[in-house]
């Protein structure tokens, strides 16, 4: 007698389907929103970049604006960040600068997308939200909204400046006295609450 083996069901399937594809279109948003800004990046383009049809874009995220948000959303989430011990903050922010590689992140998106009245409101939402309002909790009393705003300032001109150094510098800021400093500056904006 023939017995078929359980399968999954059609509609994890299609579950699972539905998370690749979603997954797909934001991380072909990621690379297009960084590199190319909101204004100058297309729908198709991203669908064309996912793999997938267009149509999809508007199914999984109402509209382009939608996918914007979802993808922004994510890359900011620093919570991973404020994870280890408190007193060592500065050196571990530093490494994980100087480990990602140079793919398309939030500063980019943030900065290319900043002509865009409808995308910088967004940015704008975000950043407070998932960004400098949990690293405000984090950093608690006295003045956290002060210290998660110039943690947040050295931080994107770090980010920004690493960017538009060549090679052979960013070597040099690995190893080297511009590391020690932007440790300790970064630690002892931090450390203001333990005083």
């Amino acid at each position: 007698m023939y017995t078929s083996r359980p399968s999954e069901s059609k509609t994890s399937v299609r579950q699972r389907d539905a998370e690749r594809t979603r997954a797909a279109l934001i991380s072909a948003a990621q690379t297009l929103f960084s590199t190319r800004g909101f204004a100058n990046t297309g729908v198709r383009e991203v669908a064309e970049l996912a793999g997938v049809n267009s149509s999809l874009v508007n199914r999984y995220f109402g509209s382009k604006q939608g996918l914007y948000r979802e993808t922004l959303e994510r890359l900011l989430d620093i919570t991973p960040m404020l994870q280890g011990d408190r007193r060592r903050f500065g050196e571990h922010v530093v490494s994980i600068f100087l480990d990602v590689q140079d793919a398309p992140g939030p500063l980019m998106m943030l900065i290319l997308s900043a002509a865009d009245p409808e995308a910088y409101a967004t940015s704008v939402e975000l950043l407070e939200k998932k960004a400098i309002g949990p690293l405000a909790h984090w950093l608690g009393p006295p003045d956290a909204e002060g210290r998660a705003a110039r943690l947040h300032i050295l931080w994107s001109g770090f980010l920004m400046s690493r960017r538009l150094l060549p090679p052979s510098r960013l070597e040099e800021v690995r190893h080297s006295s511009t590391r020690r400093w932007l440790e300790a500056a970064i630690q002892a904006i931090v450390d203001e609450g333990e005083t």
